[in-house]
C-alpha cells in the first residue's frame, strides 16, 4: 500500500477511486497489525506538538474496518438488489414469454388438430374409396354386361343386378348378385372370387357357371360350365360351411324353404342360353315356362285353370314376340290365352300387360 495514499484517506483527501482502493487494502490486508504499524507511521509524521501522543489507534483501525464493513454490507445490498431486479425481470420475461408461447401454441396446437383432423379424414376418404361400391342393373326387356375390375365378365339377365366393389382390394373378390347372372371369372387362386347369392355363396377362382336367385323365387340354381366352384353357407352361429363341391356339367338347386340341396347332371344349356337370346325349354313345367316367359317379356301370367298344371313344354325361343309365343304354346298344348293392354296409372306410368292362360275345353 502506498504510504502518500493512506495519509490523504487519513485526511480525507482522498477521492472516490482512491478511497476505493484503500478499502479493498484494508479488506484484503495480511493483518491488522500491519495496519496498525501503518497507520501509525503515517500518525507520527502528520503529529505536531500539540498532537496527543497516546491517540487510540485501536480506535481509528476499527474505525477504518467498519467503513469496510459498511461498504462490503452496501456491495452486498446493491448486489441483492441487482439479483432481485434480474429475478424480477426473468420473472416478468418468463410470464411474457409464456403467454406469448401459449399464444404461439394455440395456432400451432389448431393446426395440429387440423392436420391431424384432416389426416384421418384423409384416411377416412382413401378407406371410403377402397369400399365404394358400384352397382349395375339390367332393365326388365334387356341382357346387360359387366367387365368387373379384375376383367372377369358378367352377364345379367332381365330385371337382374350386380354389386361389386370399384377395386377388388383385400383376400377375396366379393361380388353381390340379385337375379341371374352368367359368370366367366378371371383366373386368380390366391384371391377367391364370392358371389353372395341371399343365403348361399359361390367361390370360384377362375371358372364359368351361371347363378339364377330371384327374390321372389324359393329356391337358388347354380349351374357349372366350366372350372370348379363351392357352395357355401353361413351358419347361425357365424360358422361358414361348404354345402357342395360341384364339376362341370352339374346344377345345384338350393331350396331356401327346407334349406336342402339338390344336385344333377345337365346336358344342354337351356339353364344358361339366355345369355345368348334364347329361350330353351326342355320338358318344363309350365308353371316354370310362365315364370321366365313374365320375367323375359315383363308380363303378368296367369294360369287360370287348375288342369294346366299337369303341362310341360320342351320348346326354343329366340327372337319371338310375346304373341307369337303364346300362339305357339296354344297350337302344341290345350291352352287358349287372352292378353290385355297396359293401363295408366295416376303417376303417369304404365301397368304390365296381363295374360290369362285357360285351358281350351272350358
Amino acid at each position: 500500500m502506498d504510504k502518500k495514499l493512506l495519509e490523504k484517506y487519513c485526511n480525507n483527501t482522498c477521492t472516490a477511486e482512491e478511497l476505493n482502493t484503500v478499502i479493498e487494502w484494508f479488506r484484503g490486508s495480511n493483518g491488522i497489525s500491519e495496519s496498525k504499524t501503518l497507520l501509525l507511521s503515517i500518525w507520527e509524521d502528520l503529529s505536531d506538538e500539540e498532537s496527543n501522543p497516546q491517540t487510540d489507534f485501536d480506535f481509528i483501525l476499527d474505525k477504518i474496518h467498519h467503513q469496510v464493513n459498511l461498504d462490503n454490507s452496501k456491495k452486498l445490498l446493491e448486489e441483492a438488489d441487482q439479483n432481485l431486479i434480474r429475478y424480477k425481470r426473468r420473472k416478468h420475461f418468463l410470464n411474457i414469454l409464456t403467454k406469448a408461447a401459449a399464444i404461439l401454441l394455440f395456432p400451432v396446437l389448431t393446426y395440429s388438430l387440423y392436420m391431424s383432423f384432416k389426416y384421418q379424414s384423409t384416411l377416412h376418404n382413401q378407406v371410403f374409396v377402397k369400399q365404394a361400391y358400384n352397382e349395375v342393373f339390367s332393365s326388365v326387356d334387356a341382357i346387360t354386361k359387366v367387365v368387373l375390375p379384375d376383367s372377369s365378365r358378367v352377364w345379367l339377365n332381365h330385371s337382374s343386378s350386380l354389386k361389386y366393389p370399384a377395386i377388388f382390394d383385400g383376400d377375396f373378390r366379393t361380388v353381390e348378385l340379385t337375379g341371374e347372372g352368367y359368370f366367366e371369372v378371371a383366373h386368380n387362386p390366391k384371391i377367391p372370387f364370392i358371389v353372395n347369392a341371399g343365403k348361399i355363396q359361390i367361390k370360384a377362382v377362375g371358372t364359368t357357371f351361371n347363378i339364377m336367385s330371384y327374390p321372389e323365387e324359393d329356391r337358388i340354381e347354380t349351374s357349372l360350365i366350366e372350372g370348379c366352384v363351392e357352395l357355401q353357407q353361413t351358419q347361425p352361429n357365424g360358422k361358414l360351411i361348404t354345402l357342395s363341391r360341384m364339376k362341370p356339367t352339374e346344377l345345384a338347386v338350393f331350396h331356401i324353404s327346407n334349406n336342402e340341396l339338390n344336385t344333377m347332371t345337365i346336358n344342354d344349356d337351356r339353364y344358361f342360353s339366355w345369355k345368348d337370346g334364347k329361350l330353351v325349354f326342355n320338358k318344363e313345367p309350365i308353371g316354370d315356362v310362365v315364370k321366365k316367359l313374365s320375367r323375359w317379356f315383363n308380363v303378368d301370367i296367369h294360369i287360370k285353370d287348375p288342369e294346366l298344371l299337369d303341362l310341360t313344354y320342351t320348346a326354343t325361343f329366340v327372337h319371338e314376340t310375346l304373341p307369337q309365343v303364346m300362339e305357339l304354346m296354344a297350337l302344341v298344348s290345350p291352352v287358349k290365352f287372352s292378353i290385355s293392354d297396359r293401363q295408366e296409372t295416376s303417376s303417369g306410368t304404365f301397368t304390365k300387360r296381363k295374360i290369362i292362360l285357360s285351358y281350351k275345353n272350358n
